[in-house]
């Protein structure tokens, strides 16, 4: 009779653990069901990430022949040291190299532009030992068995910005009725855009509505070598090619950089538009 019982008892929980199982899978499929549902009628962007935006891609061998370049230019700036690394055709004035101390810690892409027919810049950040970051634009030209050189000398600039001649112009004298007053623009507007810290310091020389970031005495200017123009045009608008020498304080080195303004005549006055780095 007992044993009667005990199946009967086990009969009974196995259909109730059978319909608890029913009851789950039902409950299951349930709210399955209702986020399906919710998903059908959600937005179809609801809650999708935002796409992220990739940085230009930068040739490899590009980017590691501009870092060696602006290694070797901050460790020796001489013609002699530098002349492995140019394009045929281009040239560098010499600099004098800084003082023990001063090395390359570390430097990198930071920037980088495409100009066309092969050339383009590239910015590299240059961590120095002695804790200060230099940024260098370096304007360089592609050779079509994947070769690299340098353009010329490059411009060091407040941050990771463009470089260059356009592809095919070489720098001209200045020409024209101007020339005298674009070369003294460019004589006045370099020294303060070397030393000032704030913006707004150069804006008696800058067109409206133009903004440049000067480099707050991260070098000092120490002469310019020359003012070119790029095309022959006379026109109330040119862009230029300053070269010029500058001193860092820091290590007491010597730097041949050159850059490119963009100046524009209005009022009877020449005034900087912009500001690139340049190929010498």
């Amino acid at each position: 009779m007992r044993q009667k019982v005990g199946n009967k008892a086990k009969a009974t929980d196995s259909s109730v653990r059978s319909l608890l199982r029913g009851f789950g899978r039902i409950a299951i499929w349930t709210v399955l069901g209702l986020l399906l549902v919710r998903g059908a009628l959600a937005e179809p962007n609801a809650g999708a990430p935002a796409p992220q935006r990739s940085a230009a891609a930068v040739d490899p061998a590009s980017a590691a022949f501009a870092v060696r370049f602006a290694r070797a230019y901050l460790t020796d700036p001489s013609s002699a040291a530098l002349a492995g690394f140019l394009a045929e055709g281009a040239h560098l004035a010499g600099g004098r190299p800084p003082e023990a101390g001063s090395d390359v810690a570390q430097a990198e892409v930071a920037g980088a532009e495409e100009l066309g027919g092969g050339r383009s810049v590239l910015t590299v950040a240059a961590e120095l030992r002695d804790a200060r970051t230099l940024y260098l634009a370096v304007p360089i030209v592609r050779g079509s068995a994947g070769e690299v050189a340098a353009l010329g000398a490059p411009s060091i600039v407040a941050a990771p910005g463009s470089a260059g001649a356009d592809s095919g112009e070489r720098p001209q004298p200045l020409v024209g009725p101007d020339a005298g007053a674009i070369g003294g623009l460019v004589a006045k507007f370099l020294p303060e855009y070397v030393a000032e810290s704030e913006a707004g310091s150069l804006s008696y020389l800058l067109a409206p509505g133009a903004a440049v970031l000067p480099l707050g005495g991260a070098v000092s200017l120490e002469r310019v070598t020359g003012v070119n123009q790029l095309g022959a045009g006379e026109g109330p608008s040119r862009v230029v090619i300053a070269a010029a020498q500058v001193g860092d304080p820091e290590s007491g080195a010597s730097y041949p950089v050159a850059y490119r303004l963009e100046v524009v005549k209005g009022g009877g006055r020449w005034y900087v538009a912009a500001v690139e780095g340049a190929a010498a």
